[in-house]
């Protein structure tokens, strides 16, 4: 690679040092260039430096650009954290190697390459970049609807009380690449095989008695069983007689039958007739009936232009597949891959991959890398396949495998005890390679020479969680950082019941808090008032009466409980005529409750849906009791959840409105709500609660993986909990067995062995394991068998930690144990409300929008600037905002089509803006309002700007992954359209507006932001590793709309002359404004003019603090 001067020296000193520090199967690694590349890579053994020296590399020994180079990894964080690292390297060439999560790669696919991939034919559009991503609630709609309309005979009727089941197979199904057609295919082909292996199961065993319990006569009928099998063919047959042949070896070499029992406990049924046949006839048949669901769903899916989360994979390869001339260019780009955590992946995400190096140039040796480790395969219930480990194996020739098992994580007593539970697991990969050892070898010199391994076992489950809150407040008290411990769990809830015994020490703890929102307090007041609102709309006695004192009776009305009976008390007369509120309206303490709902209720047919929750909201005493600034100091963690909560209903509710194809009323939200209820599917909120950085970390094995800590104690080490006894929820549609592959084994004992291997290797060189003996319900619990424990030892650990340290509290720490246990799930704990943004400010970007929301004081501030951006309180968008983004999107398409040299007539740009406003939260009056006024707008203007949208230009830019700085902090932010000359290396910035247009840079707060606005957009092209290179030559607005509709003059354009002295007050302003964002230091402004003379002497203030 040719490297940019100023990066000469950069890269190969910071290459070169992060090199030497390998060791030597970690450089074979990084120096394996070319060619298929496995690297088995166990926990600790430095995989994540690895990718990114393999990167630099590259590009330090080839000829190849970084956008040559494609990463793929799981998460957001581990893409950030991936280029971070590699930015070290190679600096900001680092933005142009493209490192992406699975899904946002599939995306970007179809939205980069759109002409490609298959169109969708509807009534309304034949763009498949109109597609909406489908919501949780339209699926379970959709699959009810198709569910209610299934003959009386079909299999699949019972299945409208699992729903949700329907949906979890369908995506399994398409994760695994199987087609409805597949499927049904599948299913006819196995009730052939079953038949075609009754006459073979007739002679053998249903016709002499059945299976003999003489072990010599039942050997030799299951000998005989797998010889006449061997001859059938079909992926059912011949799944269940290499089973067969597998347990009757085992057979032979234990001398034991069991297996063979086994073997028919999984492959042969008694039917009706007391027969034995090969498998459930019934559950393949399903698969026909299932198959017409999953047909049916797909075709509603098209019908409503909707998709799922597994079809940007699935069109993604569909789309490379059929389209020669993307596939070639795509693996011309992409002459490098390297995928991390590759045990992760399913077989769609792996499918995709093998498109992208599918050359016959490679010759089956593409230049991929794949690193993973199939001991860390947690993610199974996600889709996950650990055989795609194998399959690398098997789809590439001559592939170099190497294992790393250097591990500078842990002490060795540590690995002592992971690699012991580790070999219990069956199908580790390299007992099928030859001359691979994964155990792992502790190799850090920083480690103390004695490591701490603890196995205790406590009387209940109270105890337990005492003492391990006590083993916790002792190693804080001798030293101990807080964040270096780590309480681990597979099951959330024993991690929340846990967090009142520390919560006794005033431990500081860090976890992540997680409830169903259709259980807490806000919600539940929100959906009453909701039924309540309904009601009286539709005239519904019974419920008014029912729901009008449960409304009001709750304390944000504050309103004496005994006006309530007293209403209550006459409404129950025999000879009362009157409603609830009829009679309350006597009442001066009840008047403006009952008014309130009664005026409201009138217009809830009308009023989109979100602007009634604001009602609710804001014209009742709602928002002032749960939100007032003092309630954020005086009880921040009740504050902060009741805003989740609220931000979490109305994210589920934009999901869904963007699934729908008209704006959501009342009804659609108390639908929305029983829908949720009836199919017994949570809204789950999962936030972080935190009590600062250095705190104690509570969390599952899942979220677990990937990091580390001193210290490390693992709750509850039973076979119920971490063992092969544990229950998941189950799936009410069972699969045959040559399809049950495509679903996660929830008891498998490999799954489990593989989780509790994951928590044992967080640690460094303390690792505490413990236990109970009696559950809450009286009954002994069973020890986790992984362990092999007896009542005494623990053989699994080492020789000087075997004792199992039995530990009796006294009767009254046992009883003060039990009394805190009942405290779980209603303690609060004191939190500093910064402390609960960590994770937010941390991942915080400005925007100019956010820059302007903090200093405007006429319409905003730094106090609706905290709770709007950062708490992100929901409200409703206004009809001007929803106008106007469906114009902008508009004008963005137009754009596109133009540069795509497809040119779009007027009628075709009309018909887009209609679909962009059926997209947008309108009421029908509104909506109208929009439609007519917009058509006249956009034929206006783009008649008048014939010659600019001709020009070269790019729409919709977006700055969100360029790792734009000024001083501390990050910015962001979208272009709405730069006119780039490429030749001349000059951008120039236009940014379109809707509304009234200003025709100079006037004293009022509109020009005021949008001023900063042009200036905020120059600073992010200047600080971006794309456009950095370019100069600036100049920003201006264009007014959409014509001051005039009816006359039609669109305004001139409004260009800015930018200026040295304002910009560098604007860049300290923007610097100033993101310290105090991220301290949460807010200015009080109340003293201040909400005018802009109040805004000018606010940011005279804050410059002066710099």
């Amino acid at each position: 690679m040719k490297l940019p001067d100023s990066m000469n020296n950069q890269i190969p000193s910071a290459f070169a040092q992060a090199y030497a520090a390998l060791n030597n199967e970690q450089k074979k690694a990084v120096d394996t260039i070319d060619g298929p590349l496995l690297v088995l890579a166990g926990p600790g053994t430095g995989k994540t430096q690895l990718l990114s020296a393999r990167v630099a590399n590259i590009l330090k020994e080839t000829d190849a650009t970084p956008s040559n180079i494609l990463c793929l990894t799981f998460t957001e964080s581990g893409a950030t954290n991936m280029r971070t690292r590699l930015k070290s390297f190679i600096g900001d060439a680092a933005y142009e190697v493209t490192i992406s999560t699975y899904h946002s790669f599939g995306s970007e696919l179809i939205k980069n390459y759109s002409e490609y991939f298959q169109q969708i034919a509807l009534d309304r559009t034949d763009d498949v970049r109109l597609e909406k991503p489908v919501d949780e609630l339209s699926q379970l709609k959709l699959i009810d609807e198709i569910i209610g309309k299934l003959p009386f005979d079909s299999s699949m009727l019972s299945a409208r009380y699992y729903e949700s089941d329907v949906i979890s197979t369908i995506s399994d199904l398409k994760k695994n690449l199987i087609s409805p057609t597949q499927l049904k295919e599948l299913g006819g082909s196995n009730l052939r095989q079953i038949e075609e292996a009754q006459s073979i199961l007739d002679v053998v065993i249903n016709r002499v008695g059945g299976i003999s319990r003489k072990k010599d006569q039942l050997r030799a009928q299951y000998a005989t069983l797998l010889e006449r099998l061997s001859v059938l063919k079909g992926s059912l047959i011949e799944q269940a007689v290499e089973s067969l042949k597998d347990a009757h070896d085992e057979s032979e070499f234990t001398a034991s039958t069991t297996p063979l029992t086994k073997w028919k406990n999984d492959w042969l049924f008694k039917d009706d007739s007391d027969r034995f046949v090969l498998t459930n006839p019934k559950v393949s048949e399903k698969m026909l009936d299932l198959a017409k669901v999953y047909a049916d769903y797909e075709k509603k899916l098209q019908q409503n232009a909707l998709y799922d989360f597994n079809d940007m994979i699935i069109r993604a390869i569909e789309g490379i597949k059929k389209n020669d001339e993307l596939r070639y260019n795509l693996q011309e780009r992409y002459q490098y891959i390297l995928l991390d955590e590759f045990q992760d992946t399913n077989p769609s995400q792996f499918e995709l991959v093998k498109q992208l190096v599918a050359h016959e140039v490679n010759e089956g040796r593409p230049n991929l890398m794949a690193v993973g480790d199939d001991d860390q395969a947690i993610f199974a219930f996600q889709g996950a396949s650990v055989g795609n480990i194998q399959d690398f194996l098997d789809s590439f020739r001559d592939v170099q495998v190497i294992n790393l098992v250097s591990n500078y994580r842990s002490h060795q007593d540590v690995l002592h005890v992971a690699s012991s539970i580790a070999s219990q697991i069956k199908t580790r990969l390299h007992h099928q390679l030859t001359g691979i050892d994964k155990t792992l070898l502790a190799s850090s010199r920083t480690l103390p020479s004695k490591a701490t391994i603890i196995r205790a076992d406590l009387p209940t489950a109270a105890a337990e969680y005492a003492w391990v809150a006590n083993q916790i407040n002792e190693l804080i008290s001798s030293g101990a950082s807080p964040r270096e411990i780590a309480v681990i769990s597979p099951i959330h809830h024993l991690l929340e019941n846990f967090v009142p015994f520390l919560a006794e020490h005033k431990v500081p703890i860090t976890y992540e808090k997680r409830e169903n929102i259709l259980d807490t307090e806000i919600i539940k007041v929100i959906c009453q008032s909701a039924k309540l609102l309904y009601a009286l709309n539709s005239q519904d006695h019974k419920t008014i009466n029912e729901y009008f004192p449960l409304v009001i009776s709750h304390p944000y009305w504050n309103i004496p409980a005994l006006e309530i009976w007293n209403t209550n008390w006459q409404l129950g007369k025999k000879d009362e005529k009157r409603t609830w509120p009829e009679i309350a309206l006597g009442s001066e303490a009840l008047k403006t409750a009952v008014n309130f709902y009664l005026t409201a209720s009138a217009k809830v047919t009308l009023t989109p849906l979100e602007s009634i929750l604001d009602q609710l909201m804001t014209e009742t005493p709602l928002k002032s009791y749960y939100f007032a600034v003092g309630k954020r100091e005086s009880d921040a963690q009740k504050y902060y959840d009741a805003i989740t909560h609220l931000t979490t209903i109305r994210t589920h509710l934009r999901d869904h409105q963007a699934s729908s194809n008209h704006a959501l009323t009342l009804l659609d939200f108390l639908e929305f709500i029983n829908l949720y209820e009836r199919a017994d599917v949570g809204l789950l909120d999962t936030h972080p609660i935190s009590q600062g950085k250095n705190s104690v970390q509570l969390m599952t094995a899942y979220k677990a993986k990937g990091l580390e800590f001193d210290h490390v104690f693992i709750l509850q080490a039973h076979d119920d909990i971490w063992g092969s006894s544990s229950r998941g929820r189950g799936n009410k549609i069972s699969l045959p067995l040559n399809l049950s592959h495509i679903r996660y084994a929830s008891v498998g004992d490999d799954e489990r062995l593989r989780l509790f291997f994951v928590a044992l290797t967080r640690a460094r060189h303390s690792l505490y394991i413990s236990s109970h003996r009696v559950s809450d319900s009286g009954k002994p619990t069973t020890s986790l068998k992984y362990l092999s424990e007896d009542t005494l030892t623990s053989p699994h650990l080492p020789l000087s930690s075997q004792k199992i340290m039995s530990v009796d509290p006294t009767p009254t720490e046992l009883s003060r144990s039990v009394a805190t246990l009942w405290t779980a799930g209603r303690v609060t704990l004191p939190v500093d409300f910064r402390d609960l943004l960590t994770e937010r400010l941390e991942s915080y970007l400005m925007s100019p929008t956010h820059l302007n929301s903090f200093m405007d004081l006429e319409y905003s501030g730094p106090e609706e600037f905290l709770v709007r951006t950062l708490l992100k309180f929901p409200s409703a968008p206004t009809a001007d905002s929803e106008y106007g983004q469906a114009i902008h999107n508009t004008l963005e398409w137009y754009q596109r089509e133009i540069s795509s040299n497809n040119p779009p007539g007027i009628d075709d740009t009309l018909a887009h803006y209609e679909l962009e406003l059926a997209k947008r939260y309108l009421s029908h009056e509104d909506l109208e309002v929009a439609r007519s006024k917009g058509r006249v707008v956009l034929q206006k203007y783009l008649s008048s700007r014939v010659e600019m949208f001709n020009q070269a230009a790019l729409a919709e830019v977006n700055f969100s992954h360029e790792g734009v700085t000024l001083g501390e902090a990050r910015l962001t932010g979208k272009i709405d359209r730069l006119e780039v000359d490429h030749t001349n290396k000059t951008v120039r910035i236009v940014d379109f507006k809707t509304g009234s247009p200003i025709e100079k840079w006037g004293s009022s707060m509109k020009a005021y932001k949008y001023r900063h606005q042009l200036y905020f957009y120059k600073f992010l092209i200047e600080g971006s590793h794309t456009w950095k290179s370019y100069k600036v030559e100049g920003a201006r607005l264009e007014f959409v709309e014509p001051k005039d509709l009816k006359n039609g003059v669109i305004a001139k354009p409004l260009t800015i002359q930018f200026d040295a002295k304002e910009e560098q007050a604007i860049k300290t302003l923007i610097q100033v404004v993101w310290d105090k964002i991220q301290k949460l230091s807010l200015p009080e402004t109340s003293h201040y003019k909400p005018t802009l003379q109040g805004t000018l002497s606010f940011e005279h203030d804050l410059l002066a603090e710099a």
